[in-house]
């Protein structure tokens, strides 16, 4: 049991966590990711999780107590901070992975709450990119709905007692862009759970079997086929690019979304049995895919600028595949370079023709992409460990709270 000194008294940390993610229903996304993280929470010290009705899976029920509250949407925004209220000695700090929640929580900073904020992006830009990128409803409301965030997020950022961005050039924008207080802004990078994500040699058979995969190198595409600035449709073109040269490279792609029917479009020109969908699948499933796997394309080549400039990139899904023991092929953009380079499992591109190459070498070296692969597990088992990260998130909230002298329940 995870127990913290605040001032004179010893007492279990107490977290309110708020999601408005309907955790009932897990994928493989940012959905999955939260729950993992607040799973892992509940795990090191005790969680009060704040959710919309039935919005939280049933694993959750035995590990944390959990209040639910409204509908989903704006009711449940509405009466957020009459809930937190309601309970205010059950808790002694309100933790979330969403600013425009804590936003709403800032009255209980008057009742000696402290605010934690995990940033894994910046909402408002996110939203504006969606939004200019996607069809949508009203697109002449763009600069309205995002400046209503970005106020939300200014708001939410100078009140808490602490920010956690997962890269450094997400800290950087933080502070110049929002004014936050540099002592208070702290890198923890995104995590991954290592002893799901794992090297499993025995089910990659089974399911290279069961995909009809014989001694063929499998190249993994795991994406979600939403966003057309990705640029999904040139990884059909590195793959007939590759098959007009040899056939014993097989494409497994892993997901679906509002943009797949166009991808399998795309696809038609390459030989049928080596590109292989899948769809979407289980995430307890996902691990299973990786192994099959011999190698993990990232599914943006080109960010946009702006989203690299402000936010960096530590994407979740290289972690995962890296954990599985699969080394990676993605863009050398900030932050994200230096995982690649540090953990001596990746390559590192900037163009479809370096992508090309890359799966080629790798394809040609059988035991550089063991070899490869067996670096990056290494690696992220050192520096993305959720257990490990997670334990240290705690210890930077305890800190926060003993520099506070917050008494527990009050």
């Amino acid at each position: 049991m995870y127990r913290r000194s605040y001032g004179n008294t010893l007492e279990r940390l107490r977290i309110a966590v708020l999601s408005k993610h309907d955790l009932s229903t897990l994928g493989p996304g940012d959905k999955l990711h939260t729950h993992d993280k607040i799973m892992a929470l509940a795990k090191q010290t005790q969680v009060i999780l704040f959710t919309p009705y039935n919005y939280a899976s049933g694993d959750m029920q035995s590990h944390m107590k959990i209040i639910q509250f409204s509908p989903p949407g704006p009711r449940f925004a509405l009466t957020l901070t009459v809930a937190l209220f309601a309970h205010r000695k059950d808790y002694d700090c309100i933790y979330t992975r969403d600013p425009l929640l804590i936003a709403l929580a800032v009255p209980l900073k008057a009742f000696g709450k402290a605010m934690i904020i995990e940033m894994n992006g910046i909402p408002s830009l996110e939203t504006e990119i969606r939004r200019r990128t996607r069809k949508v409803r009203a697109p002449s409301l763009t600069p309205l709905i995002c400046g209503l965030m970005r106020m939300a997020e200014t708001i939410a950022i100078r009140s808490a007692d602490m920010v956690l961005p997962v890269t450094k050039k997400m800290r950087m924008t933080i502070i110049r862009d929002y004014k936050a207080n540099p002592r208070r802004v702290i890198v923890v990078p995104n995590s991954v759970d290592t002893t799901v994500f794992r090297p499993l040699e025995d089910k990659r058979v089974e399911i290279r079997s069961a995909l009809g995969i014989e001694g063929e190198t499998v190249v993994l595409y795991l994406g979600t086929f939403s966003d057309r600035w990705r640029g999904s449709e040139q990884l059909f073109q590195i793959a007939e690019a590759i098959q007009r040269k040899r056939t014993d490279v097989v494409f497994l792609v892993v997901g679906s979304g509002p943009l797949l029917a166009e991808m399998k479009v795309k696809a038609k020109s390459v030989n049928s049995n080596k590109v292989l969908f899948v769809g979407a699948v289980d995430h307890r499933n996902v691990p299973l895919y990786i192994n099959a796997a011999d190698m993990y394309v990232y599914d943006a080549i080109q960010v946009p600028t702006r989203l690299v400039e402000k936010q960096g990139s530590c994407p979740t899904k290289i972690l995962e595949a890296m954990s599985c023991g699969r080394p990676v092929i993605a863009p050398g953009l900030p932050d994200l370079e230096d995982i690649l380079r540090e953990s001596k499992g990746a390559f590192s591109v900037s163009s479809v023709n370096e992508v090309e190459l890359s799966i080629e070498r790798l394809a040609n070296a059988p035991e550089l992409a063991r070899s490869m692969g067996a670096e990056a597990r290494r690696y992220v088992k050192l520096t993305h460990d959720l257990t490990r990260l997670t334990r240290s998130t705690v210890d930077l909230i305890s800190e926060v709270l003993s520099s506070r002298e917050v008494k527990p329940g009050g």
